[in-house]
């Protein structure tokens, strides 16, 4: 039997197998990150691009990624087996005269994409973009993410 873990919108948690990491996204970015040899991962929901000093670490994609990779190295990870998968960013708002908050959800893609490079974890499966809200299953037991968005679910199993 898995374990269910919801992940909150500004939280990050980690488990290991048979655990499954579940987060419910908008124009927020799910950030999932799996050892395949330890089959350890954590999720992060990052609400915004880049920390503004307000000591909520985990709202950010810039300073939620390093915390996450230092709680799954804490676990026993190793960085070389970590891959990570990335999904929501949808454009959730469609406000002509605000284009900043119109643009977060692609922000925060961009955004996560580039912390994962700088800290040298590779991006094995997104499903990114769009304007529809999206549920994701990481499931711990073998990396995959499962994304059900507008009453449809794929599968991404490449780890």
């Amino acid at each position: 039997m898995n374990t269910l873990i919801n992940v909150g919108v500004a939280r990050l948690e980690v488990g290991s197998n048979p655990a499954v990491l579940r987060t419910i996204l908008g124009s927020c970015v799910g950030i999932c990150i799996y050892d395949r040899i330890k089959k350890i991962g954590g999720l992060a929901h990052i609400l915004l691009p880049n920390w503004v000093k307000d000591g909520v670490k985990e709202k950010y994609a810039d300073t939620a990624v390093p915390l996450l990779i230092a709680q799954l190295l804490k676990m026993g990870c190793t960085r070389e087996f970590m891959s990570a998968k990335i999904a929501g960013g949808a454009s959730m708002f469609k406000f002509q005269s605000n284009m900043a908050l119109g643009q977060i959800g692609q922000r925060n893609v961009e955004m996560s994409r580039q912390a994962l490079q700088e800290k040298g974890i590779p991006i094995v499966a997104e499903d990114v973009g769009g304007n529809v809200g999206r549920v994701i299953d990481f499931f711990l037991e073998d990396g995959r993410m499962k994304v059900k968005a507008a009453g449809e679910e794929k599968l991404y199993y490449k780890v």
